[in-house]
């Protein structure tokens, strides 16, 4: 496998492994407080948005990081 598969690799499962830790982290909040008990599908739907937004804002910061560190210890 060449370097830019394996990086590709790594980004995709960085990006799903924080949508999914993303997901049970909302779990906690109560969104049926803010929208109306009849809504669930709503409420459901909303979450997963969310944890997309947020899974892949926190996933794209850290790969950054890495790069950015990668960048300035070996110069690549």
């Amino acid at each position: 496998m060449s370097s830019v598969t394996v990086t590709a690799l790594f980004t995709i499962l960085c990006h799903l492994a924080f949508i999914y830790l993303a997901y049970q982290v909302l779990d906690v909040i109560r969104f049926d407080v803010f929208l109306h008990s009849h809504q669930e599908g709503k409420v459901r739907l909303l979450r997963v948005l969310l944890a997309i937004a947020l899974g892949f804002a926190a996933s794209s910061f850290l790969l950054s990081v890495i790069n950015n560190l990668s960048t300035v210890f070996f110069g690549l």
